[in-house]
């Protein structure tokens, strides 16, 4: 019985915590607006009550499990012990697929993007990574020359400025390129806002998806910046 109970205890603390981690989210300050009162999920037109309840019904070990496994083959072709985020793969519709291992500059990126879309990489994927399926978070076209699938934490400094950069390239692409986010939580603390964004695309669909997880990054100061800046 001792056991059962110490079970129990450690389970209900972990629902506690996502529940405590979602309602900082919703009492939050807009990172952009300090003065605003509206939550993350309120900026991007998400009902309070629907987030809620959608917070408090999610599943999280059946979602952590699924993410987990999904960014576990997409890596299978790398050691475990030097696997991070962002971690991306390039697909062409040649069937031609390279990786990125990092937050690359955006021109060693489009170099890989050639190679693809040439079909002779440097660096050859040896991973199982699915295309474009539905219900993922996509910009841009599925049926793109070039899709770049992307796994993140929404709690990875590298992975905002890996973003930031995606947005340059799809922006150049002339429509060539489409980006799919997939989660891969590394840090514990990103589970409670990875939920939150499962939740907003849920409520209010793909683009209130992307809009709410650069509201999520954009709590994320720079490096070293003064912990003024950070309160």
């Amino acid at each position: 019985m001792q056991n059962n109970d110490q079970k129990s205890i450690v389970s209900a603390i972990i629902i506690v915590g996502v529940l405590i981690a979602g309602a900082i989210l919703l009492k939050g300050s807009d990172p952009v607006t300090k003065n605003s009162e509206k939550t993350l999920s309120e900026q991007v037109g998400v009902n309070k009550k629907e987030f809620t309840q959608c917070i408090e019904n999610f599943d999280q070990k059946a979602f952590s499990e699924k993410i987990s496994a999904n960014a576990g083959k997409a890596m299978s072709g790398i050691p475990a012990n030097e696997r991070g985020t962002p971690y991306s793969v390039i697909i062409g519709k040649n069937g031609s697929k390279t990786q990125i291992r990092g937050a690359y500059p955006k021109e060693n990126i489009q170099k890989l993007i050639d190679e693809v879309i040439a079909g002779k990489v440097t660096d050859i994927y040896t991973g199982e990574v699915p295309g474009y399926e539905e219900g993922d978070h996509i910009v841009g076209n599925p049926d793109a020359q070039i899709m770049i699938i992307e796994y993140s934490d929404l709690e990875c400094p590298y992975c905002k400025k890996f973003g930031e950069t995606m947005k340059e390239i799809i922006a150049e692409s002339s429509g060539n390129v489409a980006w799919v986010y997939r989660h891969w939580v590394v840090h514990s603390s990103a589970l409670p806002k990875t939920i939150a964004s499962e939740c907003v695309a849920k409520i209010k669909g793909n683009d209130a998806f992307w809009k709410y997880i650069d509201l999520v990054f954009g709590l994320m100061n720079p490096p070293k910046a003064p912990v003024s800046e950070q309160l």
